[in-house]
């Protein structure tokens, strides 16, 4: 891959599971990854606290897949892929009563499997009888098709790893472009694969999301959680500023709705900076709200004794109407249809 290529590649960072996945593969393909690669060899107990630059990660796999003269690697990567890459986060996934419990996990941790320029999963999708799950990223190619395709390729292998029953796809979309032989990855997902799209996403249907996981273990993940929520203080933050702007924010939302004057006095600064600083952030005050109150609405949502005017209360909704048409908003479905949908 050349220099232009590479300076188009989205900043971020892939945990070290994802290098050991590499070096695997390689060692048994019998090549000496650490040559090839000009790269130590992970640790071997480390899971997701090391992390890599999204270009270097990029990088390996475009020199891994030339050496090896493999152009579908990426797919072949994420075939071999276990919990056991993933250490805690891979035992919490596969600890879940369901593939819905697993997704929203994925969705609370996934800062520790990747972080690509901030743009994490998109909130999933209800469409008729299907959910859709979108990737954003950037132009076509910008994170590297080899890399796209191993994230699609580890998240079915990985789902269909831990459940008692088949998982399937319906259609799978790449921002890459089409390659020589499409019908390759037609093949490998059994279903129908679009490329030159908006966004990286896959179409599965809804009541996939209620299929048992194979070894559920519900007092294993209340542990592994308590110690995946340490390793995500350990990351560095998105930026600062925005970080206490919503912590500032949570810490108020049980008490009514927010409002960005008394935020602001809170932080010791104007509304006016406020507005500024958050705009140089490419975010804004009410944007921040909203994520905010959808990432504890999903939370809620997973306590079956919280009914919905007790949630609509907790997250600053004077009428629990209100709460109902945001959610039906952020997700394209009711709270009660979601929280049913994921069967927790």
């Amino acid at each position: 891959m050349g220099t232009t290529e590479l300076n188009t590649i989205a900043q971020g960072f892939v945990c070290s599971a994802f290098m050991r996945v590499l070096f695997e593969y390689l060692k048994n393909q019998g090549v000496d990854a650490s040559t090839l690669l000009n790269e130590p060899a992970p640790d071997e107990i480390d899971r997701v606290l090391t992390r890599y630059p999204m270009q270097r990660w990029v990088s390996h796999l475009q020199r891994a897949a030339a050496h090896l003269e493999d152009p579908l690697l990426g797919l072949h990567m994420g075939r071999t892929i276990t919990p056991a890459h993933f250490g805690v986060i891979g035992y919490i996934f596969a600890s879940c009563p369901t593939l819905g419990a697993s997704l929203l996990r994925l969705q609370a941790y996934e800062r520790l499997v990747q972080e690509v320029d901030q743009h994490p999963m998109e909130v999933p999708i209800f469409d008729g009888d299907d959910l859709v799950l979108k990737w954003p990223g950037g132009s076509s190619g910008g994170h590297g098709r080899l890399n796209h395709e191993f994230g699609i390729a580890t998240f079915l292998h990985f789902a269909r790893a831990i459940s008692s029953q088949n998982s399937e796809l319906k259609q799978v979309c790449f921002i890459n472009p089409e390659p020589s032989s499409p019908q390759a990855y037609r093949d490998f997902f059994k279903c129908e694969v679009l490329f030159n799209q908006a966004v990286t996403s896959i179409r599965v249907p809804l009541q996939s999301l209620t299929i048992p996981v194979r070894k559920p273990e519900p007092i294993l993940i209340a542990l592994l959680e308590k110690q995946a929520n340490e390793f995500l203080n350990q990351l560095p933050a998105t930026n600062e500023f925005v970080m206490s702007v919503r912590r500032c924010v949570t810490s108020k939302i049980h008490e009514g709705e927010p409002e960005l004057n008394n935020v602001a006095s809170t932080l010791n600064i104007t509304p006016r900076t406020l507005r500024r600083h958050l705009d140089k952030y490419d975010t804004s005050f009410r944007e921040l709200l909203e994520e905010i109150r959808q990432q504890l609405a999903k939370q809620y949502l997973l306590d079956p004794a919280l009914q919905l005017s007790d949630i609509a209360q907790l997250l600053g909704y004077s009428e629990q109407s209100n709460f109902n048409r945001a959610f039906l908003r952020w997700t394209g479905s009711t709270p009660n249809t979601y929280r049913r949908n994921f069967q927790l």
